[in-house]
Formats: structure tokens, sequence, C-alpha cells
């Protein structure tokens, strides 16, 4: 007696408020490769660019969602203190009935809690 299971996000529209290289481009770390008392190498801080024609300097809110290994970077909270705060905002454009959404509630506790 298990749900089937499918992507909520398939159809989804996905937006945020704020991304890493826009306006203009900027220079990203990845906390996982900063090492605290060693100088940060540029390697590990690429340049993001929300208007390079080259893919892998964008990371727009739509990677999020959209099954490849691309991801959305937020842009460094260096720019400014209205950068502490982001809203990222999710339409899933379905309707679903009660009873799913129940069982997605309760399925959703469940992966959190275990």
């Amino acid at each position: 007696l298990f749900p089937a299971i499918f992507n909520l996000a398939s159809n989804a529209e996905i937006s945020s408020n704020a991304t890493c290289g826009d306006p203009e481009p900027e220079v990203y770390c990845k906390l996982v490769e900063h090492v605290p008392g060693r100088r940060i190498k540029n390697p590990h801080c690429p340049k993001c660019d929300a208007n390079s024609v080259l893919s892998k300097e964008r990371h727009p809110i739509t990677n999020a969602i959209d099954g490849t290994n691309q991801w959305w970077q937020s842009p460094s909270i260096k720019n400014g203190r209205q950068l502490h705060w982001i809203t990222i905002t999710l339409d899933l454009k379905q309707v679903r009935t009660t009873q799913e959404l129940k069982t997605f509630t309760l399925m959703q506790n469940y992966t959190v809690t275990s």
C-alpha cells in the first residue's frame, strides 16, 4: 500500500529574487572546499555570470528542478545585506486531491525524520 511516486516539479515554475552573477559577474566559493587557515585558490572559486554564453558560468534557479547535475547558485552575501535573505518561489501548477496531499505530507514528514 504505497502511493505512486511522481515528480511534483515536472511542470513547475520556479523563480528567485537573486542569483549569482546577476546583475554583474562575481566569484563564488564552495564552502566544502574551503579549509580554515588556508588561502582559497581560484580553481575552487569559479566565476558566476548570469549573462555568460558559457553554461558552466550560469546558475539560474531553473537548474534546481531541471533534473540535471546543474545547480542554482545564490549570490554572495558580501554583495549586501539584502542578500542575506533570498526568496525562492515554486509553483507546482498541479491540483491534487486532499487525500493525495495528506499522503504527500505524511511521506515528507517521514522522510525528514528518518
